[in-house]
């Protein structure tokens, strides 16, 4: 809501800066009446304001069109995760995250599975409800969290601390298995776009980690925030997303080498059985992240075919594809 104002506080701004100077021009300099200069300067602000404000009401009916669910037989807890050893109240280390299960409490013992949610770069841990909140009627425990720098975690850190939020991700399973309640749960990882790096790198040679689940996942993190697009590039530089990584964090945020690295190390049926646990998501016309990326990760996988899932459209976000996307995920998770 506060970000709808600034965008649309700033338009207003932009709107009267030009009016204000179409009017000095008509006034000072051509000497026109006053109702001439207000009729000139209204039409302005409207042709500068009105472009503006239609794009941001039709972004968010596409962005937007699932509202927020309430649904009854679903409980929710909102729990604090410490990321440092001297965490206390008050001092922003900690996360805050969502405990989401099922009222029903014979199908959350029958699964005994905890599903930790790694939402994208600039969502919050409500952004994929319309996902895990049928994951959680199932009988799944729900884990999700704000990352740093996002949501009711925000100063935490800043959200293009990527590294740091892989090193969260892992505290934040140590506290799921020193928890009395879920010490016997399986733990399986789902993750959107940088989230699906998150849990593809930081779980992919973590055997405690039962499945794990990336939709619209990158291979290579610097060939892709290398982009010659001018467009992206901005939206890029923007929302802070680093464009000259260090070779640490290519090789912390690249899949495809950590899969590579394991793959050279491991005999084949070691990493045929880490590869299993696999399941990758994504839309051919994914204009953020290249289908080509999917290609790669799934062809140093050597995935299956039951353990992908591929849409012609739908985009970064999977727009219309929502049921069809979770009933995949639900028939990999019973598998």
């Amino acid at each position: 809501m506060l970000k709808d104002i600034l965008k649309r506080f700033l338009v207003i701004v932009v709107g009267i800066s030009i009016s204000a100077y179409i009017w000095h021009i008509n006034r000072n300099i051509f000497g026109n009446t006053i109702d001439t200069c207000l009729i000139l300067s209204t039409m302005v602000f409207l042709i500068t304001y009105i472009p503006f404000e239609a794009y941001f009401s039709v972004r968010k009916i596409w962005y937007d069109r699932w509202s927020k669910l309430d649904v009854e037989n679903v409980r929710r807890e909102k729990i604090k995760i410490p990321i440092d050893k001297e965490s206390k109240v008050g001092n922003h280390t900690q996360l805050i995250a969502n405990i989401v299960q099922s009222s029903d409490k014979s199908r959350v013992k029958q699964k005994k599975a905890m599903i930790i949610i790694n939402h994208g770069y600039s969502d919050t841990k409500e952004t994929l409800e319309y996902i895990y909140l049928p994951l959680a009627i199932q009988g799944y425990v729900i884990l999700a969290y704000d990352a740093r720098g996002t949501g009711e975690s925000k100063k935490v850190g800043r959200r293009n601390q990527l590294k740091k939020r892989i090193d969260d991700y892992q505290k934040i399973i140590q506290w799921i298995k020193q928890q009395n309640e879920f010490q016997t749960y399986k733990i399986i990882s789902l993750g959107f776009s940088i989230g699906a790096i998150i849990s593809l790198s930081a779980s992919f040679d973590d055997h405690t980690i039962e499945k794990i689940i990336a939709i619209s996942c990158i291979s290579h993190y610097k060939e892709n925030v290398m982009r010659f697009n001018p467009l992206v590039l901005l939206s890029y530089i923007i929302r802070g997303i680093p464009l000259f990584p260090d070779q640490a964090t290519v090789r912390n945020l690249s899949p495809y080498l950590i899969f590579k690295k394991q793959k050279e190390n491991l005999e084949a049926k070691n990493y045929e059985k880490l590869c299993e646990r696999i399941y990758i998501i994504h839309a051919e016309n994914d204009k953020v992240i290249k289908f080509r990326n999917f290609r790669e990760n799934r062809s140093i996988l050597n995935l299956p075919k039951k353990n992908q899932l591929v849409f012609k459209k739908g985009g970064h976000t999977m727009k219309k594809n929502e049921l069809a996307l979770v009933a995949g995920i639900i028939r990999f998770l019973e598998d």
